[in-house]
């Protein structure tokens, strides 16, 4: 006897992310979060183009467009000695999913914070009867067997047992779940000492003539400004060297010290109205767990992966981990898949991870050049300007964010390979290679508007007119088969085009919006083969 189907530890944008999917695929799930509630520090700011498509099929990106703040402010990293003094450049982002006039996906990149996000996600899992959060309640004890976990809670009422056929692990950098397996972090642990600060302040003297997505200072402090939303709310991050300050010398006053210092000499007065709300230390590191499953208990989020924030890769990798775990859930659950579907989670998602804490490492790095050739004291305006130029893909990855893909797991290779690009973190190439995420093609079918608004809770299976659609694939619950030109126009034939498949080819899509196979010339019972052989992988 369960009391659920999978237990998540954590309710954060991984966890809340998780239960939402799996509320959607008709899961149940509980969810225990140690936390009383929405924490409402920002944290997290960026959300990708890819996760902003996964938010507009669970029905909140209207909401989370309305948190975020206008697009003008993702178009740029603005770089300066002081918010008030000399500016040493600017690097234009190329964030946005338009490309030479082409739109590229029906969701933008945006700029909000994780408690609206949290607030946001929480309103949607309200209506969810299948989903329960359980807010105040620690996870204590974690055991399993070959049927299921049992977890060991306790809460306001005290401490009880709980059951799930799974668990879930997104409670967060010191994840408890991963420390109760023994599995370790490989990685850097600490490159960087770092001190949040909210605060409320005008600062549009210095930055509404130059709306900018980050405000990096270098002198007296090295300090990244980063605007929260529009009515003055602010999140200053200091680096601090720890050989000379301690976090705990951080109160709100010395926080204030340090920004009006970054500010520059204007808001060294008390003439700048300015508020320190709270300050939250932490060490940058850039980390994956040695494995993201164990039996039945899985890592998604900051508990499999801690990222350096200079990308804000963090919070969309554990979305995306989520939305690659979910529906394997289901498929097994359902008993459409066997348990080794469950394997392909960590193939997948774990060279993802690290991938992504190369880059947001990398960009770090690129920030750091910048700042040590200001300090020299000797560097030439000309000479900034350079380093400036050479740190461009931080800021620009398009590629990066759409062009993500597998090349081992729930899938069957075609024998091509990925469209050349001049620089795969930087440009997108569309394509629907199996491993890639399904291109964006404009559509007008059943209310969908994207090709993107097919791949939700089902296999969906693309196939030229000329295809047999075949009563083996068409009449399986976990595949939806549509043909161009019968079941959905393709009168121009971009679709059948973007996804290399012409009139005798197929493709075949997975819930989360990635290829698993295709064919320029399939049978049915190919298509059937397929299917089955990935399912039962």
């Amino acid at each position: 006897m369960t009391d659920a189907t999978v237990l998540i530890a954590g309710a954060g944008p991984a966890g809340l992310s998780m239960a939402i999917l799996l509320g959607r695929l008709g899961l149940d799930a509980i969810v225990v979060e140690r936390r009383g509630g929405v924490n409402p520090h920002p944290r997290a700011r960026s959300v990708n183009v890819r996760t902003a498509e996964i938010m507009r099929q669970w029905g909140v990106l209207d909401e989370i467009e309305a948190a975020s703040l206008p697009l003008p402010w993702t178009e740029q990293f603005v770089y300066c000695e002081t918010l008030a003094g000399t500016e040493i450049g600017r690097v234009t982002t190329g964030v946005q999913p338009v490309v030479d006039g082409v739109e590229l996906s029906p969701a933008p990149w945006l700029l909000t914070s994780q408690d609206r996000i949290e607030e946001v996600l929480l309103r949607r899992l309200a209506g969810m009867r299948e989903v329960q959060i359980c807010w105040d309640t620690e996870l204590v004890e974690v055991t399993q067997d070959s049927d299921g976990v049992a977890a060991e809670v306790r809460g306001p009422s005290g401490t009880r047992q709980l059951r799930a056929r799974w668990l879930v692990g997104a409670d967060g950098a010191g994840s408890r779940v991963r420390q109760s397996l023994g599995i370790e972090m490989d990685g850097i642990a600490s490159f960087g000492t770092m001190i949040n600060c909210q605060f409320y302040a005008d600062l549009g003297p210095w930055t509404d003539h130059r709306p900018s997505a980050l405000y990096w200072t270098t002198k007296p402090a090295r300090n990244v400004f980063q605007k929260i939303d529009t009515n003055d709310r602010w999140l200053c991050q200091i680096n601090y060297d720890p050989a000379t300050h301690r976090p705990e010398d951080f109160t709100t006053d010395v926080a204030e010290q340090w920004i009006r210092r970054s500010i520059g000499d204007e808001a060294l007065s008390d003439g700048l109205d300015l508020r320190v709300t709270d300050v939250i230390p932490w060490v940058m590191s850039s980390t994956v767990a040695e494995r993201f499953r164990d039996g039945r208990v899985f890592l998604i989020g900051d508990a499999a992966h801690q990222l350096p924030p200079t990308g804000g890769f963090g919070m969309n990798t554990a979305v995306q981990d989520a939305h690659n775990l979910a529906w394997k859930f289901a498929a097994v659950a359902d008993g459409h898949a066997g348990e080794r579907l469950l394997d392909t989670y960590e193939a997948e998602r774990a060279p993802i991870a690290q991938y992504d804490a190369d880059r947001s490492r990398e960009n770090s790095r690129s920030v750091g050049r910048i700042r040590r050739l200001v300090e020299s004291g000797t560097a030439t305006i000309d000479e900034k300007r350079v380093a400036l130029a050479s740190s461009e893909r931080y800021g620009n990855w398009l590629g990066m964010d759409l062009g993500l893909h597998y090349e081992d797991g729930c899938l069957i290779g075609d024998g091509t390979t990925p469209p050349p690009v001049d620089d795969p973190v930087t440009d997108y190439a569309p394509t629907a290679r199996p491993g890639h995420r399904a291109p964006h093609v404009p559509i007008d079918f059943d209310g969908a508007t994207s090709t993107l608004d097919l791949f939700d809770t089902q296999f969906v299976l693309i196939c030229g007119a000329d295809v047999d659609r075949g009563d083996g694939v068409a009449a399986h619950p976990m595949i939806r088969v549509l043909r161009l030109g019968i079941d959905l126009d393709d009168p121009g034939g971009d679709l059948a085009a973007a996804y290399g498949i012409g009139q005798a080819g197929a493709v075949l899509v997975r819930p989360d919006g990635h290829v698993a196979w295709r064919d320029p010339n399939p049978t049915t019972a190919a298509a059937v083969a397929a299917f089955d052989s990935l399912l039962m992988c």
